[in-house]
This record gives structure tokens, C-alpha cells and sequence, in this order.
């Protein structure tokens, strides 16, 4: 009897070995490969090319990021967090370089191009069997989910912050279709209508705080309006075109070719406050 309990604990710890082995085989089996093992954190400049357009943003000593070209504009940290995430995107596939065909792939002559510090990538077509997308970097030709070339081939106007104004800005004075709002000699806001102290307040604060639901291209449109909203160490004011307000309020910039889309209620809290 004895014997048998002690044949029995062995092959209970056989199998349970065994098993532990499958388990952590699968585990390994299972775990993708990532693209890059380059800490996003060290990453400082990214460059993003498509077509003949290209975006040039840098990371800045605070931490936020700024679009430097096509415009000198704070960048949206979330959407760059998203394209960041590119340098560790799992990896479905690996293949050399002198394996494929690199016409048959969109990688001959690819159209996106995006570059962390001195990492280069190229996008080439996804695979219409996996719905993957191939890559180019160094000599190696990878397979990846599409979810981050959708972002980098759209417009600038994607990646550019859904603020308003920039968020170190201070404002000296509004100039709104129906009013001026400037601070008198003490330094309390005031406006040129018969206006609350508190909404005026709510006004100003609505400027430097305020985000659009999106950033697009802009599209000429019929003006419908001007503001001008001066920030303190500028000599020339923020100007926006109102171009729409149906069904949403559209501010547009034309001189840096972006509009901010808004919901329709910004219009009384920004352009018509009373």
C-alpha cells in the first residue's frame, strides 16, 4: 500500500510537470513578437511622410508634443500616444527583405513613411487575404493589424490639439461679434455691453478652455463673422472665421489651413456670450 501512494505522488507530479510545460509552451507559443523593442519614452521627434505632405513634431522639455511643419502648432498627446504605440505593434510575420517582392507590396516606391529619431518605417499595401499591412524597416519586411496607417495618411489637421488656444496663452482681450471684453486699469475683465461680471468671466474662461470635437482641412466657405482674440506677449490676435453654424459651429483659420468643428452651444458660449 505503501509503495502504491508513493508510485501514485510520482505520477501526480509527472503530470503535473507535464502539464506546466504545455501550458507555458502555449503561453510562449502564443505571445506575438513585437516590431521594436525601442522605448516610446526615449523617442523624441517623429516625422511622418505621405505623398509629398509632411509632419514634423517634436517632443518638447514639458513633455507635450508640437507640430513643427507644415505649421508651429500644439500637437494632440492622445493621437500621438496612438502612433507611438506603432514601435511595439505585435508582429504577425517576418520575411527578408530579398524574399519579396517589394513592387507587389506597395514597398518599391512607398507613399507613407514614418521616422522615430533615426528609426525609419515604410507602409506598403495591406494583404487582402489577412488584412494586414506590410512594413518596411531595415531589411526586414513585417505584417502588422492596419490600425495605425489610417491616422498617419490623413490630413495634419488629425495629430493637431483640440484646444483652442495654446495652453500657456493668457488672454488680454476678445473682440466677439457683438462685444469687446478687455480688462480695465485694475486688472477685472469688463465688456462694452451691459453684461454680468460672472458671464464675462464664463466667456473668457470658455476661450481658454474649450476643445473642439475635431480638427479638419479647411474648406472656404461664405464668412459668417470674425473674432479676435489677443494673447498676452502677442502682437498680433488669434483670428477665426465663423463659417457654419448649422448643425454644428465651424471656427475656421485659413491662414494655417485648419478648422475647429464644435458643438453648436459653443456659439453662445464664445461667439454671442451675453
Amino acid at each position: 500500500m505503501y509503495k502504491n501512494n508513493i508510485l501514485n505522488l510520482v505520477l501526480f507530479l509527472v503530470v503535473i510537470s507535464l502539464a506546466s510545460v504545455i501550458y507555458f509552451s502555449e503561453e510562449v507559443s502564443t505571445e506575438l513578437d513585437r516590431l521594436t523593442t525601442l522605448d516610446v519614452a526615449d523617442i523624441q521627434s517623429i516625422t511622418i511622410q505621405h505623398n509629398s505632405n509632411i509632419t514634423a513634431i517634436e517632443k518638447q522639455a514639458d513633455g507635450h508634443w508640437q507640430i513643427m511643419q507644415p505649421v508651429d502648432i500644439a500637437a494632440n498627446d492622445f493621437r500621438i500616444k496612438s502612433v507611438l504605440e506603432l514601435v511595439s505593434a505585435p508582429v504577425h510575420s517576418r520575411y527578408p527583405v530579398n524574399e519579396i517582392n517589394l513592387a507587389n507590396i506597395g514597398l518599391a516606391e512607398p507613399v507613407t513613411t514614418i521616422a522615430f529619431d533615426e528609426l525609419d518605417i515604410a507602409f506598403g499595401i495591406v494583404n487582402p487575404a489577412t488584412e494586414l499591412r506590410y512594413l518596411r524597416m531595415d531589411d526586414s519586411i513585417y505584417t502588422i493589424e492596419d490600425a495605425y496607417y489610417p491616422l498617419l495618411s490623413s490630413h495634419f489637421g488629425t495629430l493637431v490639439s483640440l484646444s483652442l488656444l495654446p495652453a500657456d496663452s493668457r488672454i488680454e482681450k476678445l473682440i466677439l461679434l457683438n462685444q469687446t471684453i478687455s480688462r480695465d486699469e485694475k486688472g477685472f475683465w469688463q465688456s462694452n455691453i451691459a453684461i454680468s461680471a460672472d458671464h464675462i468671466n464664463e466667456t473668457v474662461d470658455h476661450w481658454q478652455n474649450d476643445q473642439a470635437f475635431g480638427v479638419h482641412s479647411y474648406l472656404q466657405r461664405e464668412p459668417l463673422g470674425e473674432v479676435f482674440i489677443y494673447l498676452e506677449n502677442q502682437q498680433q490676435p488669434v483670428s477665426f472665421i465663423i463659417t457654419d453654424t448649422d448643425p454644428w459651429l465651424i471656427l475656421a483659420r485659413p491662414e494655417i489651413g485648419l478648422e475647429y468643428h464644435l458643438d453648436i452651444a459653443a456659439y453662445d458660449n464664445l461667439i454671442v456670450a451675453q
